[in-house]
């Protein structure tokens, strides 16, 4: 004879994909606490608002001055266009992104707290997803504030004439839009580039700088060896081209649609090898 529980009192089982997404949930709270929210996040923090404090610094600067002239909106858009992709995604992005997605799996090695994690009935894959996503989160977070700090600065001082019409009432604002979603994308990227890479190198230092001369030299290789890289999608979702220099090697910029598949098919395949790579973890505290 089989008894059945009266309706309601039967404990729900959730499914993998439900159960996956509540561990990955779980886990961000621990993670944006124990990584982020300390005192040693605070040099990536300053570094993250570095473009904003050198905007502030050109806003205090204008208003010292009573000679300097106010520069027209466009005119300021196309200088802003050549720090965001020269300072911004190229130098700041990509460092605050190896400092913290790097630190995500070798910080817990570094601190002795890795088996914690490998005690528990979490697998290996939903770890290094939780741990993904949260740096995703942290650093989104971080450079969403920073990039529409950088605009309200570059277009709202009296330093730029006419700015707050060119930005809510002219390309300004499409242009704001494009260079969050550039951002977010390209701290989707490295971080993806910088988590695999803490995987699978235990001093990624000598990578990532490998990386980044390459992210560098990007303008100077060939069409196909262009399109190896972070850097060049991202410029390709710029609301404006930045000019290459005499020496650069011709190259059409992807179109949006396929830099952003392209982006997201790169992220998917570096998670991918992270995963399997996570698999293979184990506390061996001494080596390190």
């Amino acid at each position: 004879m089989v008894s059945t529980s009266p309706a309601g009192l039967t404990p729900e089982i959730p499914s993998g994909a439900r159960l996956a997404l509540r561990q990955v949930g779980a886990m961000l709270g621990l993670e944006l606490r124990k990584t982020f929210l300390r005192a040693r996040a605070l040099p990536l923090v300053l570094v993250a608002l570095l473009p904003v404090i050198l905007l502030t610094l050109r806003a205090i600067a204008f208003s010292i001055s009573t000679d300097r002239p106010s520069e027209a909106a466009a005119s300021v858009a196309a200088t802003y266009a050549t720090i965001f992709q020269l300072f911004h995604l190229r130098l700041v992005v990509f460092f605050v992104c190896f400092g913290i997605f790097t630190y995500l799996v070798r910080g817990e090695i570094a601190e002795r707290s890795l088996h914690f994690y490998l005690l528990t009935p979490l697998r290996r894959e939903i770890y290094l997803l939780g741990k993904y996503v949260s740096g995703l989160l942290a650093a989104g977070l971080l450079f969403s504030a920073s990039v529409i700090a950088q605009l309200l600065l570059v277009f709202l001082t009296p330093a730029t004439t006419q700015g707050g019409q060119y930005l809510f009432e002219g390309p300004g604002f499409a242009q704001g839009l494009a260079y969050l979603g550039t951002t977010l994308l390209g701290v989707a990227g490295y971080g993806a580039v910088f988590l695999t890479l803490a995987l699978y190198v235990r001093n990624p230092m000598i990578p990532a700088a490998a990386i980044l001369g390459w992210e560098w030299i990007n303008f100077l290789l060939p069409p196909t060896l262009k399109k190896i890289s972070v850097i060049h999608h991202l410029q390709s979702l710029c609301p404006l081209p930045l000019p290459n220099g005499p020496f650069a090697l011709p190259a059409e910029p992807t179109p949006a649609p396929f830099a952003i598949g392209g982006l997201l098919l790169l992220i998917a395949a570096l998670l991918t090898l992270a995963m399997r790579r996570a698999r293979k973890l184990e506390v061996s505290y001494g080596a390190e």
